[in-house]
């Protein structure tokens, strides 16, 4: 009989995968109607879709982010048509990370703890999953892995008596170098978590003087960051689009980072804990451990660097709940701390933490359900039906995403959603936007003024367009293109 159940563990987490998407992913779930409040994973989808039907992400339909989630998008779309298959790949990569997950608990745990772990790891990622549809859980496969190998390392390394316990296997290098690709190709801080640990094991290797060894890690990592980067460079190339991906992979994305804060003061601190609950938890454990053995052990320094780096990051970020789901692995460093040290008091209060705020989130999610509307499309539409003669084909709204996906509508303008919020992080970014909207000449366009009175192209309305109508109550402005 014991050797049925890694199948029926497997396809329990595979249930359990579906369930958590469904429920948690209000952007593609086909539970819900609209796409909710968020406008990431709308523009996401947007360039993924039409990238399938032979767009060019970037050239023709443009945003602040590397062109890994475009790319799952375009997947997603290419399965299905609609957001369907996005929602079908976002249950693979969690299954995925679940039986990663599990397979990482199971080292240390009997079968049932390990599973009952793994579904509890979903309490923190539930509170994280905000929309679903981001750029961090298309890394947590590769994460998990990562993580994995990593645990295993340390542990090789402080309880192994064999010879050359120390050295580390190459080709888990360049698993950790395609994590650094793929965050390179979405957001680079997704590779946060793994950053501490690389320092940790580089600095082992060179302490011992394994040259060799590590020589040929870095050469490996070197492969994987190149696997995992070069086929997107080569063809956004071939296709007259690198300058354009560069900005917006990397320089613009950079500075967006850099001109990102917030008062943490402002956030509500159930909202801070539950958002980054796996790096404080890991911090709080190496401190511990630090201040317990008095003395600082590898392991201790290698966890409290994964956990700080991405902490950091978050304290100085947008403040934004989402990002806590890179650290999503650490909770299962945590757990095995906590199981090794007899913290059995603490694991009793995370697992009440964890439930309680897991509790908190579904009852949102409820809310989502039964009772959220998205006043922003509703008044679009209402606004739209009232000029039957707009054309579509050459059509955008200023400063929202959501009606796109929802009326079937192509952007005519690569730069065609939330264009004034770019501007107040990237003021560089209003030279690239005048540019777009002097060149690409489109017939309509609508401008949501509720937010941004004096959009950054008004001088561009004021001189090419004609106003046909100001529905004061919607905040809205309609535009026409003035025929030369």
């Amino acid at each position: 009989m014991h050797r049925y159940k890694p199948v029926l563990y497997d396809v329990l987490l595979f249930l359990v995968a579906i369930f958590f998407v469904t429920i948690f992913s209000y952007t593609t779930s086909p539970l819900y109607t609209t796409l909710g409040d968020t406008p990431d994973s709308p523009i996401f989808q947007i360039i993924g879709k039409y990238w399938v039907q032979g767009y060019v992400s970037y050239q023709d339909l443009w945003d602040l982010k590397g062109p890994y989630i475009f790319l799952v998008n375009a997947v997603g779309y290419g399965i299905t048509s609609d957001r369907y298959g996005v929602w079908m790949l976002q249950i693979l990569f969690l299954f995925v990370t679940l039986v990663i997950t599990y397979k990482t608990f199971l080292r240390y745990f009997n079968e049932r703890n390990a599973f009952g772990l793994t579904v509890l790891s979903l309490a923190v990622l539930s509170y994280t999953y905000q929309g679903g549809n981001l750029t961090e859980e298309y890394l947590l496969p590769f994460l998990a892995l990562a993580f994995y190998f990593i645990i295993n390392w340390i542990h090789h390394y402080e309880y192994e008596v064999s010879i050359a316990h120390y050295t580390h296997h190459p080709s888990h290098a360049c698993l950790y170098g395609m994590v650094l690709g793929l965050s390179l190709m979405s957001r680079l801080t997704n590779a946060l978590p793994i950053c501490g640990a690389l320092l940790v094991i580089s600095f082992v290797l060179l302490r011992h003087k394994a040259y060799k060894n590590f020589c040929n890690n870095v050469l490996s990592f070197i492969i994987g960051l190149a696997l995992t980067t070069i086929p997107f460079l080569v063809y956004f190339y071939s296709k007259n689009a690198l300058p354009e991906m560069w900005k917006g992979t990397f320089l613009y994305a950079a500075r967006y980072a850099a001109n990102t804060s917030y008062d943490l003061m402002e956030i509500d601190i159930h909202y801070f804990i539950l958002s980054y609950f796996n790096s404080i938890l890991l911090l709080s454990l190496s401190i511990l451990i630090l201040l317990r053995k008095k003395k600082a052990t590898t392991s201790a320094i290698l966890w409290f660097l994964t956990a700080a780096l991405p902490f950091l990051w978050f304290c100085q970020g947008n403040g934004y709940g989402h990002y806590g789901t890179i650290s999503y692995p650490l909770f299962t460093v945590s757990m095995i701390i906590i199981s090794r040290e007899q913290l059995t008091f603490l694991r009793l209060v995370v697992i009440t933490f964890l439930l309680i705020g897991c509790a908190s989130k579904v009852r949102f999610m409820y809310t989502m359900y039964t009772d959220w509307q998205d006043d922003h499309l509703i008044r679009y539409k209402t606004f739209l039906k009232q000029h039957p003669m707009i054309d579509y084909s050459s059509f955008v709204i200023y400063n929202d995403p959501h009606i796109y996906l929802d009326m079937g509508i192509r952007p005519s303008n690569p730069i065609f959603s939330i264009q004034d919020m770019g501007i107040e992080r990237i003021p560089e970014w209003h030279t690239n936007i005048i540019n777009s909207y002097q060149t690409h000449k489109t017939k309509w366009i609508v401008v949501d003024v509720e937010d941004y009175p004096v959009p950054a192209i008004q001088k561009i309305l004021d001189d090419d367009y004609a106003l046909i109508k100001y529905d004061k109550r919607n905040n809205l402005k309609l535009y026409n293109l003035r025929k030369e």
